[in-house]
This record gives structure tokens, sequence and C-alpha cells, in this order.
């Protein structure tokens, strides 16, 4: 057995490529994250996401090492890395742990970690054996992270070690700076076969997600249910939004009767399915796995007729839902893949009137740099609108705090302007607590406060209770009247969708 091994260790020794030399190799230092290191000549460098994540990729495209410096802000080391790796350790949806263990590395404090998730037979060089080098230090962990396939492990690991070999920590010389960008706000206008949307440059199109039932459910009122209580606070909401699953049929009914009714919709559709509360979908996604019910969906979308707006996986920063990079091997990549081949179907499909929002939350948990939400999104030819999700929790919860409007929405709405400039943005799920401070002085703020952010061009309330946070509208009387007096004022949007008139048959006319 031990000769069997050693002619197995000689025969992978051999047939890995030669590591390049040292003069082969380039120097690298990034001022932000206060590190130097070097890496192969012939392998790419990206820097797009600098301070967030460093990217190195192989030249035949078969390895991708990707350099987080991880600020620990009051946690632990090992916190942080057990956590981050707390689904490959459990070994679930299909991963496999090939080593673990705690060796250091220079004399560094270092936890290592391999696994294997499982190979998507329809992608194309689809790296799916991973191996991960977190070294420790007091106040921050620099995690390396190698992704490859099976045939090339064994000759790019030796690549992985020489760069680890180089490491060193530098004093940190440049700050993110992001200059400041003021959006020229423009009319929104959109067309449908029978619908015309039109939200004037100095107003917001007001819009609500009002169930019947549990909130998981997601189950919309009746039309009729809407006019009452629309009627009750003197406003019609112009935008329904609602939510569905994988294994759910295109709610055809449902959106037919909201367009009869001088309305527009966002589908909400999450990439999970309510039969299996465990299924994580996205690597199946990109593997092809529901090319067919994706189609059948960009066909129904078609048929509607009218500009639609489709929000896909929203939130995906939150480890509460399973199209969070948490579950599949941190790997952002399948999440960008998956967002990509939905909208080329749909395109594919000639599904032009759906409007593709994209929305993560406005904090990510965990808060580690791997789950930022700008490692999500998909490319600006991908996505049509931004969204913005900031609730104000309330204290119903021990780890929860009270927020102001502005104290959420100021920090986001500038940061996105730099990073998503022309861009129009949608408010797609707010709402505010009662228990915790004043909810009607929060809702009167918050009510005056949106004019001071023009590039918001729509808001939808989330009026449902979610467990203990009393978010609804109506939850006392005295919010209610709050919300109905701040609706009055005229920047929010009324009669902004017409009906679009039918031509006239000249023949009919002239007889």
């Amino acid at each position: 057995m031990k000769k069997l091994i050693f002619l197995l260790f000689i025969t992978l020794y051999f047939a890995l490529p030669q590591i390049s030399s040292a003069a082969d190799w380039q120097n690298y230092q990034n001022g932000i994250d206060g590190y130097y290191i070097q890496y192969p000549g012939t392998w790419q460098l990206d820097e797009s996401q600098k301070g967030i994540v460093t990217r190195f990729i192989s030249e035949d495209q078969k390895c991708i090492i990707d350099v987080y410096a991880q600020p620990l802000n009051g946690i632990s080391a090992e916190e942080y890395i057990l956590f981050s790796n707390k689904k490959i350790l459990e070994q679930k949806y299909g991963v496999k742990l090939t080593a673990h263990n705690t060796k250091p590395i220079k004399g560094i404090k270092a936890q290592r970690f391999m696994w294997v998730r499982p190979q998507l037979t329809n992608r194309p060089n689809d790296l799916n054996v991973y191996r991960e080098i977190d070294l420790i230090f007091n106040q921050k962990v620099y995690t390396f992270i190698m992704k490859t396939d099976q045939d090339h492990f064994a000759s790019y690991s030796p690549v992985l070690d020489q760069i680890l070999q180089s490491f060193m920590l530098v004093k940190p010389f440049e700050s993110v700076n992001h200059q400041a960008y003021n959006p020229t706000v423009q009319d929104v206008t959109l067309k449908g076969d029978k619908t015309e949307v039109t939200i004037p440059k100095d107003k917001v199109m007001f819009g609500v997600f009002h169930p019947l039932f549990h909130p998981r459910k997601y189950t919309p009122q009746s039309l009729e249910e809407y006019k009452a209580y629309e009627n009750s606070l003197e406003h019609k909401f112009e935008m329904i939004m609602t939510y569905t699953e994988f294994d759910k049929g295109f709610p055809t009914k449902m959106v037919q009767d909201t367009y009869a009714d001088q309305r527009i919709m966002m589908l909400t559709w999450h990439p999970w399915q309510e039969a299996n509360i465990n299924s994580v979908l996205i690597p199946e996604i990109v593997d092809g796995q529901f090319d067919n019910y994706i189609a059948d969906w960009a066909k129904q979308v078609k048929a509607v007729g009218e500009p639609l707006f489709v929000r896909f996986a929203n939130e995906m920063n939150g480890d509460w839902d399973p199209w969070c990079t948490w579950f599949y091997s941190k790997d952002r990549d399948l999440f960008v893949e998956a967002w990509q081949r939905i909208h080329r179907i749909f395109q594919e499909q000639g599904a032009d009137n759906a409007i593709f929002v994209w929305n993560p939350h406005d904090r990510s948990f965990p808060d580690f740099k791997w789950n930022a939400p700008e490692l999500y999104y998909p490319g600006d030819e991908y996505v049509d609108w931004v969204g913005l999700t900031c609730y104000n929790n309330g204290t119903s919860y021990p780890y929860e705090t009270w927020r102001n409007f502005n104290d959420m929405y100021k920090p986001i709405y500038d940061e996105y302007l730099v990073k998503y400039p022309g861009k129009p943005f949608m408010i797609t799920e707010f709402s505010s607590n009662e228990v915790g401070g004043d909810k009607v002085a929060w809702i009167q703020d918050a009510l005056r406060s949106l004019v001071n952010y023009p590039n918001i061009r729509i808001a939808v309330w989330y009026d449902q209770t979610d467990g203990k946070r009393l978010y609804r509208i109506d939850s006392t009387p005295e919010a209610k009247e709050a919300f109905r007096q701040g609706l009055t004022n005229p920047y929010y949007l009324k009669d902004g969708i017409k009906v679009i008139p039918e031509p006239l048959d000249l023949e009919e006319k002239k007889e």
C-alpha cells in the first residue's frame, strides 16, 4: 500500500507543470486591504471590486483565486471562519468536505478547507473543486478561495501555495473613494399594448404588498378588498407587488385582473420550492434544469403585453434565503450566471416587456465581504431597475434596533448612485414596526423625506404583520391617518396609468 501511494505521488508530481520562477511572477500590493503577494505573470488580475475582493484568473480559465481581507469588528476569527463555512462543514446540498485542518502557514495561524460540490454537467468549465486558506491575524482574516476542477486541482494547488508563501502585510496607503454622482432625473414612460405608465420626474408612484393570509403564503386579497382599503386611505396604489416561487405556475388571472384595473404589477420570483423547503436551486438554474420552466414563464410574461416588473431572487445577501451564496460554496459566479441565464431566456422568448429589478437587502447577513451586495450584480445589461430594501424593524426582537427613515436610506441611496449610475431606483419593500418608537412620527418623516431622493421613482409599502413586527399601515388608527395624510402630498403620483385607446377603424367610421 505504501509503495502504491508513493508511486501515485511521484506520478502526480511529474504530471504537474513547473511552477514559474520568481522572475516570471508579478508583484501585487493591495493598498486598501494592506497586503502584498506575488502571482503568476500570465494570470489576469481583476481589481474591479477592490476593497471587497481581488481576483486572479489563470490563463486557461481553469483556476480562479479570490482574496478577501475581512475585518473582525468584535467577533473572533473562529466565528467568522466557521460561520462562513457552516454549510460546507455540514456537507449539505451535495457538498463533500475533503479536508479541514488548522496547520499554520509561515508561522501564521491558519485554517484550511477543501471541498467539492456536485458537478454541473451542462455548464462549460464548471469549477466545482474548492480550496480555502484563512490567514488569521489579531483584527483581520485574509481569506484565499481557489476554485478549479478535478483535472486541474493537483496542478493549481502548488500555485496557491506559492502565492501564500509570498504573502506579507503592508501598511494600507489607499482608501475606497467613490466620486459623487448626481443623476439627471427624467420622466419614466413605459408602454404596453393597452397600458401606458408615466412617472413624471418630479413625482413618485406608490405601490403596496397587501396579502390575505400568513406572510409566507403571499396570497393577495381581491381587488375589491384593495379598493375598500384604498378608499379609506383616499389613494389608489398603482403598483401591486406579490411573490411566487419556482414550483408555481405563472399567476395569469392575478396579473390580468391587475392590468384590467389600470395598475401595474411587480412579481417577486423566488428560486425556491414550497414543496421542498431545503431546495437550493441556483446551481440547478445555471445547469439548465429549469430552462423549460423559465421559458414558459417568459412566454406568459410576453403574452401579458404590458410592462411587468420581475424581481428575481431579492435579498440574495441574506442568509435566510437559499439563493444566498452561503448555501452553495460562497460561489458568487453561480448567482450571476443564473440571473444572466434567466434574462437571456426571456430575450429569446421575446419578453421585452419584462423589467428586471435587482434588489439586495440594505444590510448583509452575514456582513462579510464574500457576501457583499455588489458581488451579486449581474451587469448593467441584465438589470433595468435597482431595488432598495430597508426596514425599521423596531425592537420586537432583542437583536434589532429602531432606525429612522433617513438613517436607513440616505447612505444606501448615495452609495448606489455611484455604483449603479443611470439606473432608476425603486424602494421594493419598506415599512416600520410599532414597537420601539413612534411609528406615526416615522411615517410622517418618511413621506416628507422621499422628495429628497429624486432617483427613487417607485416606493412599495410592505403591508403585513411579520412575526412580532407590526408593519401594516393600519396597525393603529393613528398610523393609518398619518399615512393617509402623507399621501396627500402632490409629490405622490395619482392617475399615472392610462389605457391606450384602440385605433380608429377608418372604414367603419366612413360608413
